[in-house]
């Protein structure tokens, strides 16, 4: 009786992942996100400044701006175009690529800081070594080796933490469960990465944006897992909101 009990709970398990992976797909396959090139470089206020104020954006898909419908809505160029607002000539450089984890951005866009003399650089990394199950020590190693290079330069640094993947309608809530308990593993690791570091600013978009991105879907880009335009805006306010 009980291998049977045993057997018929692994088939309920066996149809209900093999549900939800076909739902991912249906969903990915649906979505029909805008493309956003990878290197993209935008000006803000006067185009001809020759020492013009410059923002760097590192890290993975969301640094990149997959979900938003334009380049000009990721949320580094949210963010540079309001500092423009405050009567500065903006240079935005963004790095991000999707998919990046911390050794990715370690090893791959670190080194092409050297030839950009950065006033401020935005670094947003994590999501993928949480699903991509990196050891949390691995992550911290490489986050504290990204600081450690950054602070040779002379740039503010904010450092986005870990968002709510618990929150992403895409994944099923089984996943998102133990993704969450990661996720705030590799917070931890952040903020004790982080204190005490000169120039360095952790924002809290975990903490921010969860509720409203829980509460409205329309923060959620088609794919129900990256933010759309809206959301990034959302994240862009969060970042102005602790680099003041």
């Amino acid at each position: 009786m009980k291998r049977k009990v045993a057997l018929g709970l692994l088939a309920l398990l066996a149809a209900y992942v093999g549900y939800s992976y076909l739902r991912i797909r249906r969903t990915l396959a649906a979505a029909d996100l805008p493309p956003i090139p990878l290197g993209v470089e935008l000006r803000y206020g006067d185009p001809n400044a020759r020492d013009p104020y410059t923002v760097v954006v590192l890290g993975d898909s969301t640094s990149q701006g997959i979900g938003a419908d334009t380049p000009e809505e990721t949320y580094g160029a949210v963010v540079a175009r309001r500092l423009a607002g405050e009567g500065r000539a903006v240079r935005l450089v963004n790095l991000g690529v999707s998919g990046a984890n911390a050794g990715n951005v370690l090893r791959d866009q670190l080194p092409q800081l050297e030839s950009l003399d950065p006033d401020l650089i935005l670094l947003s990394v994590g999501a993928n070594d949480v699903t991509g199950w990196t050891p949390t020590e691995e992550y911290a190693g490489h986050v504290r080796r990204i600081l450690d290079s950054l602070a040779d330069t002379e740039a503010a640094v904010a450092v986005l933490d870990v968002p709510a993947i618990v929150a992403a309608p895409l994944l099923p809530l089984p996943a998102r469960l133990v993704f969450d308990v990661r996720t705030h593993s590799y917070n931890r690791e952040l903020r004790e990465l982080i204190e005490g570091r000169d120039r360095v600013t952790l924002v809290p978009i975990y903490e921010e944006t969860r509720e409203p991105f829980e509460r409205d879907r329309t923060n959620f880009s088609a794919d129900l897992y990256h933010p759309s335009s809206k959301g990034y805006k959302l994240w862009a306010e969060v970042v102005l909101g602790a680099l003041r």
